[in-house]
């Protein structure tokens, strides 16, 4: 298997009157740059790729340490006009262009670093040398079987690509939408619910047949989906739009909206279902929802980390888990309301999942081929490397096996935690994203 950027040569503008994307000749485009850039008023900054380069490291869990998006979730900026770079830069520091993760990140950004920073992805060569990945990730064997004790109960895994839910072990396969990102599965195994961020949907389906029961509209560009302890509701994270729906899953019906701090990723509820944390990905911290009342009454700041991105909590529900979009995760104290520790992981964001039995913490990194093993006691890390793009992370209800979402190589990779190594890897299709059971949400 081979991984390389696609690149276009040609250059492209999207033209508003005909509604189609054509192509521009590169001598009026470079004009008009020309002519901006002599036009008297506009500030001259003196733009250093050097410097640009080392302010870069935050940017690579996404876009690459050379620029090229880490999956196809994430746009190349190689050989970009910096320009164009630099403008949008800008409008998402400005608030004119939103995204839950770009604008805390931009805001950190001063004039000066966004020219640099601009210089330094337009200096980058636009199509690397097509270089052969390994046919199999190393230190794992292609050989090998699953072992048939992997899988003691349905494991759902969601398709971002071709939006199939695929079942395990038997590999039954269901569309769900046209994409697919979040899944989560009620705690009797009896319903299964995936966002649809692409058209701003939650499908809902029997987990049993994989029937789909609706497709109900929710906010703008939904993410992280969670059951409610007692199985009665979905709770659907609307990052676009700052609020949480609430899916009556008896009446299949949105029953509520919770407005919350900006940019909410995913969910996380106590045991009792009293309580509901959420991740800020905006940059706020982690949201404090009463679940009766069904609304957020306060955030507990998370610094340290950029873009909290997924959670889990230990299994006396004193400690939150928070991974962040770059590479770190925090410890929270929920009790005293501050974070004990940050731990440096792998690059790019991924889900986060503590063991049933609070022994392990593991945590997935989509811009690096590892998964992070932590110990909870004293904060000391192990990789297992399972292939490229790792995301979606759970433990087994009795926290035997560990299963892996491989984006990169559309593999599902079953870890034995207890040796820290690869079990099992199983071929799947179009970019396994997320994976959920009963028994461990």
């Amino acid at each position: 298997m081979e991984y390389w950027a696609e690149c276009t040569p040609t250059t492209t503008l999207f033209s508003r009157r005909r509604n189609k994307v054509q192509e521009v000749p590169m001598r009026p485009v470079l004009s008009l740059v020309l002519v901006a850039l002599l036009l008297p008023g506009l500030p001259a900054l003196a733009a250093d790729p050097a410097r640009g380069e080392a302010r870069a490291a935050a940017c690579a869990a996404c876009h690459g340490r050379d620029g090229i998006g880490v999956s196809d979730e994430f746009p190349n900026l190689a050989g970009q006009k910096a320009a164009y770079i630099a403008r949008q830069l800008r409008a998402f520091r400005d608030g004119t262009r939103r995204n839950a993760t770009m604008e805390p990140m931009a805001k950190t950004l001063s004039d000066a670093d966004i020219e640099d920073l601009a210089a330094w992805f337009a200096s980058l060569p636009p199509c690397p040398e097509k270089q052969a990945s390994p046919s199999r990730p190393a230190g794992t064997d292609e050989g090998m079987t699953t072992p048939k004790t992997a899988f003691t109960q349905p494991v759902f895994v969601s398709m971002k690509k071709d939006g199939t839910l695929w079942r395990f072990p038997d590999q039954a396969r269901w569309q769900a939408g046209p994409t697919t990102l979040y899944d989560a599965v009620t705690p009797d195994g009896r319903i299964v619910a995936t966002t649809i961020p692409s058209r701003h949907q939650v499908a809902i389906l029997d987990a049993q047949t994989g029937k789909r029961l609706a497709v109900l509209d929710v906010g703008k560009d939904p993410k992280g989906v969670k059951m409610t302890p007692d199985g009665r509701f979905a709770w659907v994270s609307n990052q676009g739009s700052d609020n949480i729906s609430v899916i009556d899953l008896e009446a299949l019906k949105v029953v509520a909206t919770i407005p919350t701090g900006k940019g909410p990723h995913n969910v996380r509820f106590t045991k009792d279902g009293g309580t509901a944390y959420v991740t800020l990905q905006g940059g706020e911290g982690l949201g404090v929802i009463d679940v009766a009342a069904r609304r957020q009454v306060r955030v507990i700041p998370v610094p340290g980390i950029t873009g909290p991105h997924n959670l889990d909590l230990s299994p006396d529900e004193g400690t939150a888990w928070v991974r962040d979009f770059v590479n770190n995760v925090a410890v929270v104290d929920l009790k005293q309301g501050r974070v004990r520790k940050v731990i440096k992981v792998g690059n790019g964001h991924g889900g986060i999942d503590v063991s049933p039995d609070g022994r392990r913490v593991a945590t997935a990194s989509i811009g690096s081929d590892f998964v992070t093993l932590i110990d909870p006691a004293t904060f000391e890390t192990r990789e297992v490397r399972v292939g490229k793009g790792p995301h979606g992370i759970r433990f087994s209800v009795d926290g035997k096996w560990l299963y892996v979402t491989v984006t990169g190589e559309n593999r599902v990779a079953v870890i034995d935690p207890e040796r820290a190594a690869v079990a099992g890897r199983i071929p799947v299709d179009a970019f396994p994203f997320w994976i959920a059971l009963s028994g461990n949400p």
